[in-house]
């Protein structure tokens, strides 16, 4: 633990992450500011709050994550230290295992932070009115919406969330332990979800044949999928198509992309070790 400490230390010395702080709190103001309104049918006033991540929140989350994990990979090496940090006894487990803590920690706390100011703030608009009683409108199950209450379900798109979350982490580790860069890391993940999310929002219409298939299945296995929650409904190539009972299906499946990340990681750090 207190290795994870010493992570969190030298996260919060970085002058980026103060400015990217402060820039994800105005964006987080404005966002809620612009989508938090009132409108007669508490069902549909349900469905805009269910909104929130697709609307804001996968993408502040996205930002949040380039800025402060993307450094975490490359500290050592950009500051000349990582001959030192191995001379410890096991120096290297030891490493790896506090860098892979405190990612999945600031993750959760992205998550948890964005969604409970959007969740408190947009659902105390109308009272949380109905928030026990089964949703009426899902944008994503469109073969019968999940029977589970509002509160509840808001509450679980948090947690696929931080799924997708822990999966484009993983991805910014990655290429930061291959280029070993910050700055490169950052261009390389934001712009790599960048990419993915003009796509989403563009839609396919500028390919031809197979390409689309293509296209649509790096589409769904990315982690900007998940993000945006597009792939825990709907799984063409695998037959899971919009069904609320095939989303433990999708979950098992970005569980094991995270794991299999982790495991690649440590090859990744072993390697670099032994250089």
């Amino acid at each position: 633990m207190r290795s994870i400490f010493y992570e969190a230390k030298k996260h919060l010395s970085f002058r980026e992450t103060w400015v990217g702080y402060i820039l994800a709190v105005g964006f987080l103001i404005i966002s809620v500011k612009n989508t938090a309104y009132t409108i007669p049918d508490v069902a549909e006033q349900w469905n805009i709050l269910f909104q929130d991540i697709y609307m804001y929140g996968a993408t502040l989350s996205a930002f949040l994550v380039a800025i402060g994990i993307s450094r975490l990979m490359c500290y050592e090496h950009e500051r000349k230290t990582d001959a030192i940090l191995y001379t410890a006894t096991n120096g290297r487990h030891i490493s790896f295992l506090s860098k892979m803590g405190f990612a999945v920690l600031y993750c959760a706390a992205v998550v948890i932070i964005i969604g409970a100011v959007s969740i408190v703030i947009h659902g105390s608009i109308f009272g949380f009115e109905n928030a026990f009683s089964d949703i009426k409108y899902c944008r994503y199950f469109t073969n019968g919406a999940p029977a589970v209450p509002n509160l509840v379900y808001s509450i679980v798109q948090y947690l696929f969330l931080f799924l997708g979350v822990l999966y484009f982490a993983g991805f910014v580790m990655l290429v930061a332990t291959l280029t070993k860069r910050t700055a490169l890391t950052i261009c390389i993940s934001g712009g790599t979800y960048l990419a993915l999310l003009i796509y989403y929002l563009v839609g396919s219409s500028f390919l031809r044949g197979i390409a689309i298939d293509i296209a649509d299945t790096v589409w769904r296995f990315s982690f900007a999928g998940f993000m945006l929650q597009e792939s825990y409904s709907r799984f063409p190539v695998l037959n899971w198509v919009g069904e609320w009972s095939s989303a433990w299906k999708t979950v098992l499946l970005v569980i094991g992309i995270v794991l299999a990340e982790g495991v690649l990681l440590w090859q990744l750090w072993r390697k670099k070790d032994r250089k």
